[in-house]
């Protein structure tokens, strides 16, 4: 939603007509809603899509597939979405010159909150329930023969695992690739960027030893994966958290009530299900979206 102003000077009176996007007669607006290209963030924006509908006048549109977390946060600063779901993790990805970084989560949650709230004018939630964060997956068959539990225990197989992760891990610096190596003294033998969903199939078809799961992940569990320890604390909480601009909030303090209302109402586990069914099952976002507000109260 943009807030456009128009002025005009007509008989020497400044006249000012302000609009905001997709605004009807009635007061009604018609809200945009940035969702990147994995499914949680679009589950997330259609319970945001059925709440602000089903209890205000206002509608949110969404548009997905979005690449990336900073060209969502790029288009809410040109206000060209009003709301999104990022990860508190993402505050450490060179955004900012002094952060101090920490694997605690809620030191974390509060940097992106005081950090991200500021530079782009908008309110960073409290959690929606759900972490999304990196973890160091192998398969179970090879866990159990080799008896490991942690990432450490990988260090004497590196050199002949084939790495299977996402294209930004690798190039990023404080929780990529090069800062997994710095903190765990090795590296593998073959490392390959490439979309998250090939990484499970790869992994699945024995073309990859090691990948780097999502811990939201319901594949986990499809493929018998393990998910091993990070013995050395590297990988950054990832909360869910959603995200608003704050003119919208200030403006509709109704959608304001509905996002504080959906602080902590999402688990990991929930979430890890929702998206098995759409991911697995071929229901559709709405879909799984409306059955979970119902099922939780959400709805009547």
């Amino acid at each position: 939603m943009k807030k456009i102003i128009t002025a005009s000077l007509l008989t020497f009176t400044l006249i000012f007509v302000a609009a905001c996007g997709g605004g009807d007669a009635d007061g009604s607006q018609t809200f945009e809603f940035g969702a990147q290209s994995y499914t949680d963030p679009k589950i997330a924006g259609q319970i945001v899509k059925i709440l602000v509908e089903e209890n205000t006048d206002h509608q949110v549109n969404i548009t997905e597939d979005i690449q990336a977390s900073p060209q969502i946060l790029a288009s809410i600063d040109r206000e060209e979405f009003d709301f999104a779901m990022l990860y508190s993790g993402e505050v450490y990805n060179n955004h900012f010159d002094e952060v101090e970084y920490s694997t605690d989560p809620q030191e974390t949650i509060e940097n992106a909150q005081e950090l991200f709230g500021p530079e782009y004018d908008m309110t960073w939630f409290d959690t929606i329930g759900f972490t999304n964060e990196y973890a160091v997956a192998i398969q179970g068959v090879f866990a159990e023969e080799n008896n490991i539990t942690s990432i450490s225990d990988l260090e004497p197989f590196a050199d002949n695992l084939r790495l299977g992760t996402d294209t930004t891990w690798v190039e990023r610096d404080n929780d990529g690739y090069r800062g997994f190596q710095d903190t765990y003294g090795f590296g593998f033998g073959d490392v390959r960027g490439m979309e998250v969903s090939l990484m499970y199939e790869g992994i699945a078809g024995d073309e990859l030893d090691v990948v780097t799961a999502y811990t939201v992940d319901p594949q986990i569990i499809e493929y018998d994966l393990r998910l091993l320890e990070d013995d050395m604390q590297f990988f950054p909480p990832y909360d869910a958290s959603l995200v608003a601009r704050n003119e919208v909030l200030d403006d509709y303090p109704e959608v304001n009530e509905i996002f504080e209302d959906l602080v902590g109402a999402v688990s990991t586990e929930q979430m890890s299900e929702l998206i098995r069914q759409v991911d697995m099952m071929g229901r559709s976002t709405e879909e799984v979206a409306r059955e979970f507000l119902e099922e939780e109260g959400f709805l009547d």
